[in-house]
């Protein structure tokens, strides 16, 4: 009975395993790319928060309203693999124009790829959504 539960721990811990080096050290990239991004646009900086794309993301070079604040960004879903090289996340996005104190969110799906050669992970859907001046 013994020899059964120490073979399936070892089964379990083999398949816990399964990942290579590589991937591993793609999705720890992937989350740290993700919790940089995240603390750029929460503290509002939304130009460099666009630096985060490749050059297919379709980011503007709008400049930001002074006026705009973030208030919050929340992980609604993810981060997803969808294939061995690109994931999804969706996130709502607080912010507040404080000339009109008018609170308003958005909901971001945010695609980012990974590029093997550069061993990075950049956003691939553009940026938008956040209204650059208010009504």
């Amino acid at each position: 009975m013994k020899r059964i539960a120490a073979l399936l721990c070892l089964v379990l811990l083999g398949l816990s395993g399964c990942q290579s080096l590589s991937e591993k050290r793609q999705t720890t990239l992937l989350q740290d790319t993700l919790r940089r991004y995240e603390a750029t646009v929460r503290w509002g900086d939304l130009a460099q928060a666009r630096s985060f794309g490749g050059s297919n993301s379709g980011s503007s070079e709008q400049k930001t309203s002074p006026d705009l604040r973030i208030t919050g960004y929340q992980v609604v879903q993810g981060p997803s693999m969808v294939d061995a090289q690109r994931a999804v996340q969706v996130v709502a996005i607080e912010y507040v124009f404080e000339s009109t104190q008018q609170v308003r969110e958005l909901i971001d799906q945010q695609v980012w790829h990974y590029d093997p050669a550069i061993e990075s992970w950049t956003r691939q859907s553009p940026f938008s959504g956040i209204q650059i001046s208010p009504l």
